[in-house]
């Protein structure tokens, strides 16, 4: 007997004692929508860098076509918002 009330003691303590997880904040869909942007921004640049001409161009097409693919399957963006993403990085 006065070893289970040890034990239950003991785990008592431990849940007390025992590092929490750090709680994480939840971000909104909007931060979630710009955070999602500037990684596309990000992307882009980083593979035209250095490009220039028609291979510039042709490169840029094909990653605006992926990217355009890639937010229509995103539950964060609606059809008009990707049209909009997709105008203002094809500038």
């Amino acid at each position: 007997m006065e070893v289970v009330i040890v034990v239950i003691v003991a785990l008592f303590l431990y849940l007390l004692i025992k590092p929490k997880s750090p709680i994480k904040r939840i971000k909104s869909k909007e931060e979630k929508q710009k955070e999602i942007i500037k990684a596309y921004e990000n992307f882009l640049n980083d593979e035209l860098t250095g490009l220039s001409g028609d291979e510039y161009i042709q490169k840029k097409t094909t990653l605006l076509k992926k990217i355009s693919k890639e937010l229509h399957n995103n539950l964060f963006f609606d059809e008009d918002e990707v049209r909009s993403i997709v105008q203002n990085l094809a500038k």
